[in-house]
């Protein structure tokens, strides 16, 4: 493959992915679920072809597959996809201010431990009925257990809600449930790749913990020196110094340091970014890290896309499954969590515990991105991997339209005046 045919596989794909962006956030829908459904229908009629059509062979590019690797388009866009993920991770963590954690209630503390705990003992259980081994059904249990933070904030946004209690409640039960999450996402990875003998297990658990405790020392006490350091520098010799390139270093570093300990590379990417929130509007990171993140996130939902083989859907046994984790990934998730909200304040009444409960269940960037680590570790099969692919998108779209029901039939259309 020359230059000039990487150049255009790379523009049809990023082309078709942005317009499922456009039009999923025309119809008020996270934009990154329009790009991981445009990468699914990009890559089974674009790449992979249905009935032995494709888009890319018409023009006369060949772009090998996951079950046919090698060629060179497929090594840039694996390439550009965990590049991708990398910066994804770090903005989310961006946006995980350790300061709000502080904030936080009963009722989002309740709400987030008991929307874990739920789903992640139905969702191994089901597993285990189903035929699954120890570490698919882990891996599935920890899917199930995911609340996506910038979905939630995007939609309380959209809504102006994010000032009510209901709004406070979810986004700070949702952060809470993302570090968690993450941190159980640490163990796994390393339990994918590693030993899983009972002193394995116990290693790989005492890393893990190390990791996020040596991150949050460093977030606490001693970025506010590093701040007050930089901004003096910044100040007298370099006014107009970014720190886009400091963000990025620390995220890669982190990276490396978490891989060379047997974790994931995003949990270094998260944490780095977590280390620079409290700053991160100050500094400019975020507004200057989107256009990075933004591109190559692209092609980790086409890599998404191109995982999910539309005909392998075509099983009743398939979609039975496809439609049980979804249940337990939308029902279980959202009964947990209005019902630990309800336990940590007695104050809210039906309408508040349903918009929180709602609000709890969308999933979409750190989910594909288990699942993407499960079936690469081989712990998924590719099948499994469609159906978490699909119970994402299932949970994301119900849980935006149930959110806005919710907070219509208590504030009607007054939006954040209503709630002031």
């Amino acid at each position: 493959m020359d230059v000039i045919s990487l150049v255009v596989m790379l523009f049809v794909l990023f082309f078709l992915s942005n317009v499922g962006s456009f039009i999923f956030e025309k119809m008020r829908l996270p934009g990154m679920m329009g790009e991981i459904v445009f990468g699914i229908l990009a890559a089974n009629i674009v790449i992979a072809g249905l009935g032995g059509w494709n888009l890319l062979d018409q023009i006369g590019i060949t772009v090998q597959t996951p079950t046919s690797p090698g060629s060179e388009g497929y090594n840039v866009l694996m390439l550009f996809s965990e590049l991708g993920v990398i910066f994804l991770l770090f903005t989310v963590g961006l946006e995980t201010r350790v300061s709000d954690l502080f904030k936080v209630g009963r009722p989002a503390i309740f709400a987030a431990i008991l929307g874990i705990a739920v789903p992640f003992s139905l969702g191994f259980i089901f597993m285990g009925l189903t035929g699954g081994d120890t570490m698919s059904s882990l891996f599935i249990a920890t899917a199930l257990i995911t609340t996506s933070a910038g979905v939630a904030a995007h939609v309380l946004k959209s809504l102006k809600m994010s000032n009510t209690t209901e709004g406070k409640i979810i986004l700070g039960a949702a952060i809470i449930s993302e570090i968690i999450t993450l941190v159980i996402l640490a163990v796994m990875s390393g339990l994918a790749g590693g030993d899983t003998s009972p002193s394995g297990v116990v290693t790989i658990v005492f890393k893990s913990l190390l990791f996020v405790v040596l991150a949050l020392v460093v977030c606490i006490y001693i970025m506010p020196k590093i701040h007050d350091s930089i901004n003096r520098h910044r100040g007298r010799e370099h006014p107009d110094w970014t720190m886009l390139f400091v963000g990025v270093g620390v995220c890669f570093a982190l990276a490396i340091a978490a891989d060379q300990i047997g974790l994931s590379v995003i949990i270094g990417a998260y944490f780095a970014g977590m280390m620079f929130a409290d700053n991160a509007e100050e500094w400019h990171l975020i507004k200057e890290i989107e256009p990075l993140k933004e591109f190559f996130m692209t092609f980790f939902f086409i890599s998404v896309g191109i995982r999910v083989v539309l005909s392998d859907l075509a099983s009743t046994e398939v979609i039975a499954f496809a439609v049980g984790i979804s249940a337990i990934a939308i029902l279980a998730k959202y009964l947990a969590c209005s019902i630990g909200a309800k336990a940590g304040d007695r104050s809210l009444d039906r309408r508040s515990m349903n918009i929180i409960g709602w609000g709890m269940v969308p999933k979409a960037e750190v989910v594909m991105v288990i699942a993407t680590i499960g079936v690469m570790s081989g712990a998924l099969e590719s099948v499994t991997f469609s159906c978490v692919v699909i119970m994402a998108i299932a949970a994301t779209t119900v849980s935006h339209f149930m959110v806005e029901r919710g907070f219509r039939k208590k504030y009607g259309d007054a939006g954040a005046d209503a709630s002031a």
